[in-house]
């Protein structure tokens, strides 16, 4: 708004300003305007005020053609350079800071009044005088604040009220998004404001940066970021808002100022780029047999929801298996905080823990399950399987760090190790029973009393006391085992009895031809069991067991098994284990006395062993020779594997007496070698045999003794050896001597 009189006292006031200017000119100011100049008619609309013609609108320019609006009611319009103040930031600065942009150049008065009566509205200096003056105004210009309230509201549209960002994850804690927006006061999106984002902390957007830039649009802009540690992440935009600044003098004139960035929202996101994998494992099998593979089933997992594998990142897991016996089994053993996979691994073997196999398997996202089969080396390929010995095993596995690739190692910041002896990852091994036995008499007569000899190994040495442990859920030692004795023929005509011969492994069901005659109990231990005869039973009762009936008496020794130790029995077809049973006593019943050749020998000096048969057999008869591996003394022979396995030697034993060689066997260790020779018939049925071990069947292995290579002995050591080079030394001068006298005498006939 101008005064009309103020051109007329332009004359009279010209020194006076000039005196002003000069003084402006040495004093110090805030900010200088710049070089204004009145506008031309088109940028304002007039009023009239005590009969003065006033303008409102734009009232004055400077050179970049912004436009400067009064906003001091009533006050002189001067063209000098005043100081220049941003007018405090608000929505109503940004609104109309926005529209003076806006309209710029756009030559329409009745747009400039209305953003005139905007400026005067909300930073007039004098309120009260701009209120006489917008009456006047709008009774004037009746159309304008129709033109002022759309002009509000388009600004209130376009003009910046706050820059906004919110977080999502796309990766765990690990890589996201930012969501960028800058909105208007209705909080609707708007497009075209310049923002930047910052990030303090473990984070970089996709610029590899800590800041991002850009211009806003009518939709939120997405920027990626990912984690450079661990930590908290502090997000900040920043964004352009317009601005207004005010030229100070005797009329205050608003005009656009120069953009400045405005602090928007913030927020706080927690970010990890490790993770922390886990383990869980569990025994496919809580027991297993002798000779089994022992396989653990494991599966990769996170240790909390704050921890995200990276897609596809490969980790190995280590797995060691230890084996225990029954008074290792105990309680967890756990890392300490902070205890490495080898350290662990190191304090364990202190403990008296080491691993007989181990494991490996591969993981490259979280709830992976592996079976893994353990084997003998470490990243090995002969597999591992259960000892005959038994006993308990437990696993230990981990994410090794130090075995990690480079690229893991990034991401993996420590150790992952579990315990030793959880239950979960224990299981036992049951040991495998041998049985060696043999009925007293294969033949015998109706009224006879049977008995057989069984011995037993393979037990755990103190099978029976194992009462279990619940916590592991292995149960108690089966502490009995049993012994039945079968009849099988043909009761009503013995001479049938031959149809029913024992051929199958199984135990027969009971009837006319198969009857169990009894069942005895005696302990699951190793050792020499004596069945029948009058020994006791576990009960403490003596047994009994007479032939009343002709036909087949099959012994059958077996065990039920339990979580220490296989099932076992002795087959019901075992030509060792019965006895055929005649009405009368056959008038040549054949026998057998067996003698090894030599009782001592060294090792891999060859022997052998000789049966003589004594008594009829029928033709097609033969003797089998077995030799068993070097043992110590006191050893259960037997029990261990064969020099010579049931070699083949036909005999004839027509004429009543045969004799007949076994092959000649080496022993390449020390020990007792226990030969065992059986008469068989020519149907297979066991005619005479011996008990293992008896006198004449042992040939003891002793180590061959190294000879010794006699040095010569020093010559100083001894007369004799100096006395010859003595007498050789004598006769070598007494020879020159000799030479030299008769060289003298030749010479002295000479001379002569």
């Amino acid at each position: 708004m101008t005064d009309v009189r103020f051109f007329k006292r332009a004359t009279r006031l010209g020194a006076l300003i000039v005196i002003a200017m000069l003084t402006l000119a040495i004093l110090p100011a805030q900010a200088s305007a710049a070089t204004l100049h009145a506008p031309t008619i088109g940028w304002y609309l007039q009023y009239r005020v005590n009969g003065e013609v006033l303008h409102i609108g734009v009232l004055a320019k400077d050179n970049d053609g912004n436009n400067y609006y009064c906003v001091e009611a009533g006050g002189p319009v001067s063209y000098v350079n005043g100081a220049d103040e941003r007018i405090p930031d608000s929505d109503a600065a940004r609104r109309i800071a926005w529209l003076m942009q806006r309209y710029k150049h756009d030559q329409d008065p009745a747009k400039h009044a209305a953003i005139g009566i905007l400026a005067h509205d909300h930073f007039d200096a004098n309120p009260s005088v701009w209120a006489q003056h917008k009456a006047v105004i709008v009774q004037t210009h009746p159309q304008l604040p129709t033109m002022v309230d759309g002009l509000w509201h388009e600004a209130g549209q376009h003009a910046p009220s706050q820059g906004r960002v919110s977080s999502t994850f796309t990766q765990g804690l690990r890589e996201g998004n930012i969501d960028v927006s800058v909105v208007n006061s209705s909080g609707n999106v708007i497009r075209g404001i310049e923002y930047s984002v910052t990030l303090q902390g473990p984070a970089q957007f996709e610029n590899g940066e800590s800041r991002i830039s850009g211009v806003s649009q009518d939709h939120v802009i997405k920027h990626s970021w990912k984690a450079t540690g661990d930590g908290t992440v502090n997000v900040a935009v920043d964004y352009n808002i317009m601005a207004m600044g005010r030229v100070l003098g005797p009329q205050d004139l608003a005009h656009p100022a120069t953009a400045e960035q405005a602090r928007g929202e913030a927020l706080t996101m927690t970010v990890k780029q490790s993770f922390q994998p886990s383990l869980s494992t569990t025994v496919r099998d809580v027991v297993n047999d002798a000779e089994e593979e022992v396989v653990d089933t494991v599966t990769s997992g996170v240790q909390s929801a704050e921890d995200h594998w990276v897609p596809g990142l490969e980790l190995q897991a280590y797995g060691w298996y230890f084996s225990l016996d029954r008074h290792q089994l105990g309680e967890t053993v756990e890392p300490n905080s902070g205890e490495g996979a080898q350290s662990f691994l190191e304090r364990l073997t202190r403990m008296g823990y080491r691993p007989v196999a181990y494991g490996r398997a591969s993981f490259t996202a979280p709830g992976q399950r592996v079976e893994v089969t353990a084997t003998t080396q470490q990243d090995g390929k002969q597999v591992y399987r259960a000892p005959e010995s038994g006993g308990f095993g437990t696993w230990v596995w981990a994410f090794d760090r130090e075995r990690l690739s480079e690229q893991a190692k990034q991401y993996v910041l420590k150790d992952v190790v579990s315990p030793l002896m959880e239950v979960s990852e224990t299981n036992v091994n049951r040991n495998r029973v041998k049985v060696y036995s043999s009925v007293t008499e294969h033949s015998a007569v109706v009224g006879s009393e049977l008995s057989d000899t069984i011995t037993v190994s393979g037990f755990p040495d103190d099978h029976g006391s194992f009462l279990g442990d619940a916590r592991f859920g292995f149960e108690a030692d089966n502490a009995e085992s049993q012994v039945s004795v079968w009849w099988s023929g043909d009761a009503a005509a013995p001479s049938n009895d031959a149809k029913y011969r024992p051929e199958i492994i199984e135990e027969p069901q009971e009837d006319e031809h198969h009857r169990l005659l009894g069942t005895w109990r005696y302990a699951a231990v190793n050792g020499v069991i004596r069945v029948g005869g009058g020994v006791p039973d576990l009960s403490g009762e003596p047994v009994h067991i007479v032939a009343e009936t002709p036909g087949w008496y099959v012994f059958v020794w077996k065990f039920a098994g339990d979580d220490r130790v296989m099932p076992a029995s002795s087959a019901y077809n075992d030509a060792w284990e019965r006895t055929r049973v005649a009405g009368v006593e056959s008038p040549r019943k054949p026998s057998i006395v067996t003698q090894v050749n030599r009782d001592k020998v060294f090792v891999g000096e060859p022997f052998k062993d000789t049966a003589t048969i004594t008594g009829s057999c029928d033709t097609g008869s033969y003797v089998t020779f077995s030799a068993y591996q070097p043992v110590e003394e006191g050893a259960i022979p037997g029990m261990n594997e064969k020099l010579l396995d049931e070699a083949r030697v036909d005999v004839d034993c027509t004429s009543g007496r045969a004799r007949v060689d076994s092959p000649e066997v080496q022993a390449d260790s020390p020990g007792i070698v226990y030969w065992k020779a059986t008469l068989w018939s020519s149907e297979g049925d066991v005619l005479a045999d011996h008990e293992l071990g008896v006198d004449g069947e042992q040939v003891v292995v002793d180590e061959k003794e190294q000879e010794e290579k006699e040095e010569p002995a020093p010559l100083a050591k001894t007369g004799v050896s100096l006395f010859l080079p003595l007498v050789l030394g004598l006769g070598a001068l007494g020879t020159g001597l000799a030479a030299n006298c008769l060289l003298r005498r030749r010479q002295s006939l000479k001379s002569r």
